[in-house]
C-alpha cells in the first residue's frame, strides 16, 4: 500500500504538478505515514489488533519515520549525489525498505497475540 501511495503520490507531484522531486518524494513519504499505522493494524497484523494501541502507535511513527528518513537519505545519496535516475532510486529505495519494514513492524511493533483474531468480535453477540 504505501509503495504505491509513495510512488503514486510522487509522480503525481513531480510529472503533474512539476513539484521538485526531492519535496515530491518527502510528501509521498510523509502521507504514507498517514494511512500506514491502520492497515498495518487491522488489516496485516489482525492478530496485533488487541495488543496496546498506544505502544504500538509510539513504536509505529518512531520506527516509520526512522524508516522514512534513511528512505530520504537513501534517496539524496544516490540521486543528488550519486546522479542516479530518481525512479530507479526510489524503486530500489522502497523495495529493499518494503521488505525489512515487514519483518520489523511483524516482530516489534504488531507481534502476534495468543488471542484469535474471531475472538476480538465476542462482544457483539
Amino acid at each position: 500500500m504505501s509503495f504505491f501511495l509513495t510512488l503514486g503520490l510522487t509522480l503525481f507531484l513531480h510529472e503533474g504538478l512539476r513539484a521538485p522531486e526531492e519535496l515530491a518524494f518527502a510528501v509521498g513519504l510523509g502521507s504514507a505515514l498517514v494511512v500506514n499505522f491502520f492497515f498495518c493494524r487491522h488489516l496485516i497484523f489482525v492478530n496485533a489488533a488487541s495488543g496496546d494501541a498506544r505502544r504500538q502507535f509510539i513504536l509505529f511513527v518512531g520506527s516509520s519515520f526512522t524508516f522514512c528518513g534513511g528512505e530520504y537519505v537513501a534517496f539524496l545519496l544516490l540521486h543528488t549525489v550519486g546522479g542516479l535516475d530518481f525512479m530507479v532510486a526510489i524503486l530500489g529505495i522502497l523495495l529493499t525498505s518494503m521488505l525489512v519494514k515487514f519483518f520489523y513492524y511483524r516482530t516489534v511493533v504488531f507481534p502476534a497475540s495468543k488471542e484469535r483474531p474471531s475472538d476480538r468480535w465476542t462482544w457483539l453477540y
